[in-house]
């Protein structure tokens, strides 16, 4: 997965945008998560997880974000 399509960078930047925040003022979603984990996990496995106070999940690439 090249680092353009990342699901962790995804993550971030839907977030901040729902923060209406620039994604580096946000808290690094590593210390949430391993972000390359995260990107090798996603393309076979359903993963939820808490990021700043946003429930998400991941299914087959495809994000959902809960508040």
């Amino acid at each position: 997965m090249s680092r353009e399509s990342s699901i962790a960078i995804e993550i971030v930047d839907r977030v901040a945008e729902m923060e209406e925040q620039d994604p580096l003022d946000l808290p690094p979603l590593y210390d949430t998560v391993d972000p390359d984990a995260l990107d090798r996990l996603a393309e076979s496995s359903k993963i939820q997880l808490e990021y700043i106070r946003y429930n998400i999940a991941v299914d087959s690439g495809t994000i959902t974000i809960y508040q």
